[in-house]
């Protein structure tokens, strides 16, 4: 994929799918890959959490702009993949736009197009660090995004998404 839209998903929009979106778009921007995120039950205007700024910052990105804002479900036209972190959050999903025709991916399983088959429940759940509240949390959920973030963009890069 050299061009196209990825929409990185969770619930808030306010810890991990702001920080994939973000490690994504500096590893693929310069591909032509424009990376964003959006929250199932978002309040719109939000900041990311203080936690996941300061995981983006020890990366060299920058989270302290972002404001949180709800999918909307009416325009996906110019989205290519929406990329789930947790199962619950891709069901929900398809549970409100079961006509998508994209394709639809777990963060936790790099590569599968699940809108064509496949077993959600073989990827890794990226948990929500926020009902937790630590550090220790917040370290854990960005060391395993960047770690998957990673993947997928190597199959972004190469072509290899199925």
């Amino acid at each position: 994929m050299s061009t196209g839209e990825v929409l990185f998903i969770c619930s808030g929009n306010t810890c991990r799918s702001p920080l994939a979106a973000v490690i994504a778009e500096a590893r693929l921007g310069a591909s032509g890959v424009c990376c964003v995120s959006a929250g199932l039950d978002a309040v719109a205007g939000c900041p990311a959490t203080a936690e996941s700024c300061e995981q983006a910052a020890e990366r060299g990105l920058d989270l302290y702009r972002h404001r949180s804002r709800a999918v909307d479900f009416l325009t996906l036209d110019d989205v290519d993949w929406v990329i789930g972190m947790t199962v619950d959050h891709l069901r929900r999903f398809r549970n409100e736009r079961p006509d998508y025709g994209g394709r639809v991916g777990l963060l936790g399983l790099p590569g599968v197009d699940l809108a064509a088959g496949g077993d959600p429940f073989a990827g890794e759940q990226v948990d929500d660090p926020y009902r937790r509240g630590t550090a220790a949390a917040y370290e854990a959920m960005a060391e395993q995004v960047e770690r998957l973030v990673a993947a997928w963009a190597s199959v972004f890069l190469g072509g290899g998404a199925s």
